[in-house]
Order: structure tokens, then sequence, then C-alpha cells
């Protein structure tokens, strides 16, 4: 069944529910104004099940996955500044599982990024029917030259404390997260100023030195942008930002777990190393995410989508068209991973770094975003704050209901 209204109580039967740390098998969830307000096991409920009970027979429950870095999908870019397109992008996000979302940007001329900012901040809570945009991740304009990947370099400059306050203004204060190179930010003022606003600061596109990248997480960067790709690489002699982000536990590390932009090792040697509790699964989802082959948008570029892999016209990768439920089954099937780690890693991780306490988690007072998954880690129907917004077109047709996934 579909509940119409957030507000109303709803009680969810889970065959086999994560939290993600916990695997419980026959649970009930009781949902009420968006929230988690009981988790019981179903024999503690007595004889008769509730009315209003939601049940997907044989799907595994967890919590909503988060994408802290994600420019479009289904045609749509981030840039285009326009409520249709976070539209777009919020209910095709929905259908791969992911409830929350931070709306990722290029870097541009100010009055085209100051647009993109101000229609966020006017657009994000009209959005219905899809995952919930959480913030603005800027990825750019403090980038590096020398790592600029598919950011336009006329776009790119020194650390701007004054310019960045601009940007946080017309955003309405959305901005929850930035990337910045340590070697464009000398004295390390933006990062400082970030971080006193209680905004994420992640470190990437950068070719900085083992030193600059130290004090730049001293100074409070805590994260790395889609780490391995657009940074040194790692140098006995000269261990970069890399050689920081492996180490420094303070650290969280971004990946993008679709094969192609990282090797598969080299992802399992992550996880190793940082665990699940420190590694970020994201997308870096561009708008041809869930679209076939050909050219689509990014920023103010064009891309080439081959076979699901996306390069600008230098020939370098630019974006992805990966989604979150994808990421997690790459872990789960080409690695070995076991789901729950999986699931930490592209939930509770990913609200734990952004400081996010009612997300990434099942118990009680947490927002009811819930993903249901069908035995082949494909998504059945997604919850947002107790609303379910996507039903597969199986499912819909086995129920009699209206497909809800994204035109």
């Amino acid at each position: 069944m579909i509940a119409d209204e957030a507000e109303q109580e709803i009680w969810v039967l889970c065959d086999t529910l994560f939290t993600p740390f916990q695997r419980r098998s026959n649970w009930l969830l009781e949902i009420c104004q968006g929230k988690i307000r009981r988790m019981l096991h179903a024999s503690d409920f007595g004889n008769a099940l509730p009315q209003t009970l939601i049940h997907v027979p044989g799907a595994v429950v967890t919590p909503g996955l988060i994408d802290l870095h994600v420019h479009g999908a289904s045609g749509h870019d981030v840039m285009e500044a326009s409520a249709d397109a976070l539209q777009t992008i919020s209910r095709a996000l929905a259908s791969h599982g992911t409830t929350a979302f931070l709306a990722t940007t290029m870097s541009a001329d100010d009055s085209s990024l100051e647009a993109v900012l101000r229609a966020f901040a006017e657009h994000r809570h009209l959005l219905t029917g899809g995952a919930a945009a959480i913030g603005i991740h800027m990825e750019g304009p403090y980038l590096s030259p020398l790592r600029r990947g598919a950011h336009d370099a006329a776009f790119l400059r020194p650390a701007d404390v004054a310019a960045f306050l601009r940007f946080v203004e017309a955003s309405n204060n959305t901005v929850r997260k930035v990337t910045v190179a340590p070697e464009v930010d000398p004295d390390l003022q933006l990062i400082r100023t970030a971080v006193a606003l209680g905004i994420q600061v992640s470190l990437g596109h950068s070719d900085a030195t083992d030193e600059q990248a130290r004090a730049a997480v001293d100074a409070g960067a805590r994260q790395t942008t889609h780490t391995f790709n657009a940074m040194s690489p790692l140098h006995q002699r000269e261990p970069g930002l890399l050689g920081v982000a492996l180490t420094d536990d303070r650290v969280y590390t971004e990946v993008i777990a679709d094969g192609v932009h990282v090797h598969p090792t080299v992802l399992k040697l992550l996880l190793q190393v940082k665990g699940v509790d420190r590694t970020v699964l994201v997308t870096d989802g561009s708008s041809a995410t869930g679209m076939p082959d050909g050219k689509y948008p990014l920023g103010n570029k064009s891309i080439l989508v081959e076979s699901g892999v996306c390069r600008d016209d230098a020939g370098h990768l630019a974006g992805s068209t990966l989604t979150l439920d994808r990421a997690v089954r790459t872990l789960v099937d080409r690695l070995d991973v076991p789901l729950h780690e999986a699931l930490i890693a592209a939930s509770a991780t990913p609200a734990r770094c952004m400081g996010i306490e009612n997300k990434g988690v099942l118990q009680p007072g947490a927002d009811a975003d819930l993903v249901f998954f069908g035995s082949d880690l494909r998504v059945l129907q997604t919850m947002v704050a107790g609303r379910v917004v996507f039903v597969s077109a199986a499912k819909s047709e086995e129920w009699g209901v209206k497909s809800q996934e994204p035109e």
C-alpha cells in the first residue's frame, strides 16, 4: 500500500531489517509524522497486526541511502538552476534508494553560481515524491588547475573568503559542504571560515603536498572528494593528500564505487585501511544517470557517455552514471563486503560525517527514510519521511498500483 500522508500513523512490517549495524527479523516499525516512533518484534504486538500496515514480503528493509556528491540525473543538471531539474533529480535518486542528497555544483562564474545557489534555496522545500535535498555541495571554484578534472580552468580561483561568504549568503545558508584544494588556500582562512560556519570542508581536485594537506586537516577539513580521482597519486617520498587521507583517522574518504573510477583492488585497499566507518560511497552522478549513451550537460560542458562511462572532450572521466544502490552492489558482489557494512558506507557514515543525527540509521526518533531491497539488491520501494515515494514497476504491476518510477 502507499501512504498518502506522512502525518498519519503507519506500521511497517520488516521480514529482514538492517539498522544498518544490526540485523533483525520480523520487526515492526511504528511511524508517525515522518519519524520512527517505536521498533518492536512482531510477536510483541499480539495476534492482530495493525490495519495501516506496509509489508513487502521477502524484502530487506534498510535506512535510506545518502548521496553527498551528485550533479544530476535523468537528463537534468543541478546547474540548470530550475525547480524542474531539481525535482527530476530528486525523484530519479529515490528510485535507486537515495532518500537524501547534496546537490553538487560545478565551478562557474560568480553570477551563474550565485543564481544556482539562490534557486536551490528557493526550490528545495518544494520537492515532492523524491529524495530530500538537504543542502549544497560546492565543488569548486577553489580547485587546482593541475587537477581540475572536468572543471573549466577559466572559472578556478584562489581562495577568496569574501566571495565565499557571498556564495553562502546567496544560498540562504544551504551550503553544507565545499571542496577545496589546500594549496589554493595557503593561509587556510577559507577552510577555517567554512568550519566556523558549520560547513564541512572536503579536500580534492588537488596537487597538495603532505604538509599542505595535513595543515588543512588540522584547520578542520574532514573529508576528501572522490578519493584517488583528481588528486596526485601516492608517492613514497611525497605522499600528498592521498597519503594523509589514508592515514589520518579524522578524515572521511568519498569514493566512487563503480569499478571504473577506482579499480576494485584499490577500492578493497581503501576499505581495509579506512573501514566502512570512514568510507563514504558517493556517485558523482551526472545528468546522464539513468539515460542511454549519448551527449549530456555537466555544468557548462558537454560530456559523452559510451557504455555508461562519462568523459569530457579531452577524454577524461567526467562524473558518472552510478547510482548508490549499484555502489552497494559493487561492494557486496565484487568485493564480498557483508551487506550491512556496504549499507553503513552508504547511509550511517555519510550522515555521521555531515553531522546529521536523524538520518542514516533506523532507530526511534530517526527520520522514516526506508529502502526495501529485493533479494538481488534491487530497489523495490523507497520511503522518505514516512511517505512512499517510489514503487518499482515490477511491484506496481504485482500490487495493481501505478508505478512511481521517474518519467
